[in-house]
């Protein structure tokens, strides 16, 4: 983990498998719903439940709950979002490794594993939303992974 890192020690962790999908936050698991339209319902930490969706086709992430709606559209580079009157820039997912940034400084840092994303470091900043990110993340290393299988 990177020096001056100013994040909770909390994992959080997207897991998908072939009958049940789950996220675990400090080894607390989850149910996540599958829904129509590829949705995914996850039980929020506060707020309630949330829903996420990963479009692969134009590489977007949704992320919706009572209190935020976020689309996080992936780009080659410089790929962006913004909440809270904040702008977070999400680093590159080569090398199995999962950064996002406030500015120059890591405010989520993870990596992919077979099953989902495990998130080792969260910023407070983005605790009401980890649980979003953790399976649109997932889900999108998900899909990553299958295009990389089938070719």
């Amino acid at each position: 983990m990177a020096s001056g890192l100013d994040v909770d020690r909390v994992i959080v962790e997207s897991k998908f498998g072939i009958l049940r999908d789950r996220v675990l936050v400090d080894g607390r698991e989850f149910a996540v719903q599958r829904g129509r339209h590829g949705w995914r319902y996850v039980p929020g930490a506060r707020e309630g439940i949330g829903r996420v969706r990963y479009d692969g086709w134009r590489d977007r992430l949704t992320i919706q709950s009572p209190n935020v709606s976020i689309e996080i559209r992936f780009r080659w580079r410089h790929t962006t979002f913004g909440w809270r009157g904040r702008v977070y820039r999400v680093g590159s997912m080569l090398g199995n490794r999962v950064t996002i940034f406030l500015g120059d400084r890591p405010v989520a840092v993870g990596k992919i594993t077979w099953s989902g994303v495990r998130f080792e470091a969260i910023d407070p900043e983005l605790r009401d939303i980890e649980r979003e990110l953790a399976v649109g993340f997932g889900l999108r290393a998900q899909a990553i992974a299958m295009a990389v299988a089938i070719r």
